[in-house]
């Protein structure tokens, strides 16, 4: 009866089959789910007319899918079964990342004894393609799996086309895991960037009606200014205020709104600002500090307040200092020393704790408490 379907089948190959990717080229194949007493959701039978090899990559339906074993075939087509890969993993060789499709299970199924056996807690087995990629694989090198660390214990290579992965649940390493992206050890061999982005007009400013200025906008990485960054800038009305992508405000109608800037390459790091449209010869001030980004510790540095009304520097205001942690904790890894009239003295602590750490020198005017500006100050040690 088996053999009496066989031309049939082949018959729909041809004329029904899908088009699916083997390895990366494209070819016609009928897909069905696998029909025994241990199948899984994510099994099923490929046939196709090209051969097929234990350990081939079937890209199906948007789904990528491994072939687990070589079943059947005949002189016009080819029959075996396959698994979805459900996970996508990064190995890291010295730097060089690669992703793999992978097939991982807490559970595995027994040839000897006919049942589905599980795993040790903490324990997966990972099946891959066995190409020149995998064949680099050592013992003890470590991946994540959705945010958890996992270390290599053992490797079977005998399966013909699949290499597979016995591995133990690791711990997390702070200092080098990127745990956010899944990859391990990516910031023992790159530079791991931290990005902030401030705009330099205290906590609200103010455009007068019909006129333009500019926002003053600092982008730094890992403390560091970064020259000509590419920024998004938005108004939460432009029907008051209007902003291009120069960052050029315009006051056009009397009220406020918000104006938003943020790295166009990265728009989760962002920066805003209430914005109000005054009349016309409405004293608009704004102030600007001036100083060193970095302070080493245990060493000083001045900085020095300017204020200007509608850009034009002005003598006749002041400013009062304060100075706290950028992430609010205390106590402040540094002090005021001395103040005279708009300029300040600013002590690093002596801590070696505070190394990558940062300090925010605010400036407030004294004629209209509203008007802020702060300066961040990143701290390092000495040696």
């Amino acid at each position: 009866m088996t053999r009496s379907l066989e031309p049939m089948l082949d018959f729909f190959l041809r004329e029904k089959g899908e088009l699916v990717h083997i390895n990366g080229m494209r070819q016609l194949a009928l897909i069905r789910d696998a029909a025994n007493n241990i199948q899984s959701t994510d099994e099923k039978i490929i046939r196709a007319a090209t051969p097929l090899h234990t350990g081939d990559i079937v890209d199906y339906r948007d789904e990528c899918y491994l072939i687990t074993s070589q079943v059947d075939q005949n002189e016009q087509s080819c029959r075996g079964r396959m698994r979805k890969c459900n996970q996508r993993l990064a190995l890291n060789w010295n730097g060089q990342v690669k992703w793999f499709d992978a097939v991982v299970e807490a559970r595995t199924f027994s040839t000897e004894t006919g049942k589905v056996i599980s795993m040790p807690e903490g324990n997966i087995l990972v099946s891959l393609q066995d190409n020149a990629d995998t064949r680099n694989i050592a013992l003890n090198q470590r991946f994540y799996i959705t945010h958890q660390p996992f270390k290599i214990v053992g490797i079977d290579r005998t399966m013909n086309g699949i290499i597979q992965l016995s591995c133990l649940m690791d711990s997390i390493n702070t200092a080098y895991d990127d745990v956010e992206h899944n990859i391990s050890d990516r910031w023992k061999y790159e530079i791991a960037h931290t990005y902030a982005l401030h705009i330099n007009h205290g906590t609200i400013t103010y455009v007068r009606l019909n006129e333009i200025i500019p926002l003053n906008v600092t982008a730094t990485d890992n403390g560091n200014e970064i020259a000509n960054p590419t920024i998004t800038y938005t108004s939460s009305d432009p029907s008051v205020i209007s902003v291009d992508q120069q960052g050029q405000v315009m006051g056009i109608a009397l009220g406020q709104a918000r104006i938003t800037a943020k790295l166009t390459y990265h728009p989760a790091v962002q920066s805003s600002i209430e914005m109000r449209v005054v009349e016309t010869g409405t004293h608009i001030y704004s102030i600007t500090i001036t100083g060193s980004p970095t302070l080493k510790t245990g060493q000083s540095a001045s900085y020095v307040s300017h204020i200007y009304d509608h850009g034009t520097e002005v003598f006749g205001q002041s400013v009062e200092w304060s100075l706290r942690n950028q992430d609010h904790s205390t106590p402040v890894m540094g002090s005021i020393t001395a103040s005279t009239g708009n300029s300040v003295t600013v002590k690093a602590g002596s801590s070696s704790g505070a190394n990558n750490k940062a300090l925010v020198l605010t400036a407030t005017l004294v004629s209209d408490s509203s008007m802020t500006i702060e300066k961040t100050i990143s701290l390092k040690n000495l040696f």
